[in-house]
């Protein structure tokens, strides 16, 4: 199945976002906002195929009108836009087999693109991540991937 044009519309605008965010003159920062754009471009040159998600919400969903609402105040708002266009759509997840004691209720992800995302991209994650109000995320690590993360609303 080819990506749909609201879907295409969204990875067009993470794209953008990638590439007029500042890097806080981090030549780090820019180096990666430059790969993020480059997979994007190349994976959807080359039509990449879409799975329809299996929409699906947790609790802290109940959060994110308000979330969409502060992120058209900010300079996010094309992409703000695009989400609120497939908001029906999502896959709210967790990420974990168990989920840390409290955040339940306060987290969630959705993947946009990714090798296991609606938009099939082998190399590349997009997605979003929503966090409740005075929700403390747990400091964690990975090994061998990359997180790149873009506040769309609320305070850093």
């Amino acid at each position: 199945m080819t990506v749909p044009a609201n879907w295409r519309y969204l990875m067009r605008e993470i794209d953008a976002l990638y590439r007029h965010q500042s890097a806080g003159g981090s030549k780090p920062i820019r180096a990666h906002q430059r790969a993020v754009r480059e997979r994007i471009s190349a994976n959807m040159e080359a039509s990449p195929a879409f799975r329809p998600p299996q929409p699906s919400v947790k609790p802290v969903v109940d959060h994110l009108t308000r979330a969409l609402d502060n992120g058209r105040r900010e300079r996010t708002v094309s992409v703000v836009r695009a989400i609120a266009a497939i908001v029906g759509e999502l896959d709210w997840q967790y990420g974990y087999e168990k989920v840390p004691k409290g955040l339940a209720g306060k987290y969630a992800f959705t993947e946009f693109a990714g090798p296991r995302g609606p938009v099939v991209m082998p190399d590349l994650i997009l997605g979003a991540v929503l966090f409740a109000p005075r929700c403390t995320y747990p400091a964690h690590s990975h090994e061998d991937i990359a997180e790149s993360y873009v506040c769309l609303s609320g305070w850093v």
